[in-house]
């Protein structure tokens, strides 16, 4: 194989490794919408003069070990893990102001219905937050995807 043949060659793998790090789904959306409904659940059982205290522990313990049952399924069925710094900086860049815009949407719902007195006003800014998970997760995937896909190319 002379220099050219080997050079194409690589060309090729390396826009094939590109294309393979934009394909995987960084952040199903099954998994983004459980997170949050599962936080909805436990603003809603936790509702202060709602349920008897047993009632309240049994029910945040049940639904974090969920919780932890679900990121377990997360962690056991994504396609490939990338660990290098453009994993990190893909998530502090995308993912984590993505993450902080839907708690501050939460906020914003709950806080105006707990003033005007509305019962589970908590789980209705949940609520707000899970639809955001839902209808951002696919759009944020894709945008962490690109970068990595990006960061990559430009390192070889």
């Amino acid at each position: 194989m002379n220099p050219e043949e080997a050079a194409r060659s690589l060309a090729t793998i390396r826009q094939t490794q590109a294309r393979a790090m934009r394909a995987p789904s960084w952040l199903p959306t099954w998994f983004i919408t459980g997170i949050g409904l599962l936080i909805t659940a436990i603003l809603t059982v936790a509702e202060p003069g709602r349920l008897p205290v047993p009632a309240i522990v049994a029910g945040v313990l049940s639904l974090g070990a969920a919780m932890v049952a679900l990121s377990v399924v997360f962690a056991k069925t994504r396609p490939i893990t990338v660990r290098d710094r453009g994993a990190r900086r893909a998530y502090w860049a995308v993912y984590v102001p993505w993450l902080a815009c839907g708690i501050l949407l939460s906020y914003a719902v709950s806080f105006p219905l707990s003033w005007a007195h509305v019962p589970y006003a908590a789980a209705y800014g949940g609520l707000a937050m899970t639809l955001y998970f839902a209808v951002g997760s696919r759009p944020v995937s894709r945008a962490i995807a690109r970068r990595m896909a990006r960061r990559f190319e430009e390192s070889l």
